[in-house]
């Protein structure tokens, strides 16, 4: 017991110089010191304590850690700046509405394919609003990745207990390799406590087949390396969690550089109010179809949700690299984007000229090249195309995301719309966008 109090002091004594400090260190925008003290967790095997009722004897969790809790305190030396914006972002099925019926949308769930929509208790089937995701955006503002996540609403009693969470698959063979998650917020600012940041390891999270549903494996321990906890870690600042737009979204932020600022990865979103074990991933590997019941009615040999419940987590997306469409898990997520390069008017009706409406008879144009970018405009390179001899250009069976649409002319041109134009696309969405020219150029003798 001595020997802990004289470590507590000490790091005090470190925090109060580190707060002397804070003014020269690098990467501190705001000179600001924010200590914080924190009671953590016993710290057991498997990361977020269970938040359930007794497991069953597949599911028994190890056994707890020393009954003594220490109080520690934390130094932060810079927070997250926050941002605006999306780079890449997933939705999700919604099961609010099919709530009153105790069963989730049809093909939402499907627990050989490591996908879940479970956004209800176990065996009461009682609905979980904060656990049912709608959208979960990706942002990348180096050093920061935020990870922001909507869901159907807030609930009271999910704050403290609800965790939000983002998968990610670096070496894109589609096991996890990094998982960051946090609890449920009380409020706007930011905090580190309840977010832990793992890491797998011996490379075994999603089985022999990543994924798809294994015979549980006693050895497997999922994400197994603890790199952060409650601000515990090499780095205090690593990740963090917040409320945002007043408790409608939760919103993480975690340090680029934990990723390796990895370039390119897979990655998917989830909430989690009943298993909460990092150390059980993937899921379906952790427990038999009998054990973890269905959201489906139809299922009447597996109906309802049992010992998997509380649950909802989202395809895979690409970010950094165009999928081949072959990634494990990966979202059924391309669209379409399509328009018309049109003169705006014709020589001989000038009182239409230049309103900036394709208008009928009014003439395509097959002059220059269409381009699109990946990220909002200014942007290009990604790919391009020649409009017809009727001015009409196609982009098909592209990843969602958002795209930059522009013309390409040599010479001297003026447009009538909006140019370049900036697309959101959604899965399975056509958008379209016109691409109106200044008549003028086509009417000179």
């Amino acid at each position: 017991m001595l020997m802990r109090i004289h470590f507590g002091r000490l790091i005090v004594l470190i925090a109060l110089g580190m707060t002397a400090l804070a003014c020269i260190l690098p990467g501190d925008a705001t000179g600001q010191v924010i200590v914080v003290t924190a009671t953590p967790d016993s710290g057991g095997a498997g990361g977020l304590e269970t938040a359930q009722g007794a497991p069953t004897p597949s599911q028994t969790p190890p056994a707890d850690a020393p009954t003594f809790t220490p109080t520690f305190t934390v130094a932060h030396l810079i927070t997250p700046p926050g941002t605006t914006g999306t780079t890449r972002y997933i939705t999700d099925p919604e099961t609010r509405d099919y709530a009153p019926q105790k069963k989730s949308p049809s093909g939402s769930d499907n627990f050989a394919g490591n996908r879940f929509e479970r956004p209800y208790t176990a065996e009461t089937m009682e609905y979980l609003a904060d656990v049912d995701l709608k959208r979960v955006e990706l942002k990348i503002a180096a050093p920061w990745v935020y990870i922001t996540f909507e869901f159907s609403s807030a609930r009271a009693e999910g704050v403290g207990k609800t965790v939000y969470g983002a998968e990610f698959d670096t070496d894109k063979d589609g096991r996890g390799d990094f998982l960051v998650w946090g609890i449920s917020p009380s409020g706007a600012d930011w905090t580190t406590l309840g977010v832990e940041v793992w890491q797998d390891g011996n490379n075994d999270v999603g089985g022999v087949n990543p994924q798809l549903s294994n015979p549980m494996d006693p050895n497997a321990d999922g994400y197994d390396q603890k790199l952060f906890a409650d601000g515990q870690g090499a780095d205090p600042d690593l990740a963090w969690i917040r409320q945002v737009e007043g408790g409608k979204k939760v919103q993480l932020a975690l340090k680029y550089s934990a990723l390796g600022n990895a370039p390119q990865f897979l990655w998917n979103g989830l909430a989690d109010a009943g298993i909460r074990r990092s150390d059980w991933f993937d899921y379906n590997d952790h427990f038999t179809a009998a054990e973890a019941g269905s959201p489906f009615p139809t299922q009447a040999d597996l109906y309802p949700v049992k010992a998997l419940s509380g649950v909802d987590n989202t395809c895979r997306d690409a970010f950094g690299f165009t999928p081949t469409g072959s990634e494990p898990g990966l979202c059924m997520y391309y669209g379409t984007i399509s328009g018309t390069l049109f003169r705006d008017g014709t020589c001989d009706n000038l009182a239409a000229w230049n309103n900036g409406v394709l208008d009928p008879g009014e003439p395509g144009s097959d002059a220059g090249q269409i381009r699109l970018g990946q990220g909002a405009c200014p942007s290009s390179g990604y790919k391009s195309a020649s409009p017809g001899a009727d001015g009409k250009f196609l982009f098909a069976d592209i990843p969602i995301g958002t795209y930059c649409v522009s013309h390409e002319y040599a010479g001297w041109i003026e447009y009538t719309t909006a140019h370049p134009v900036t697309v959101n696309l959604a899965a399975g969405e056509s958008e379209v966008v016109h691409i109106g020219i200044a008549v003028e150029m086509f009417c000179i003798e």
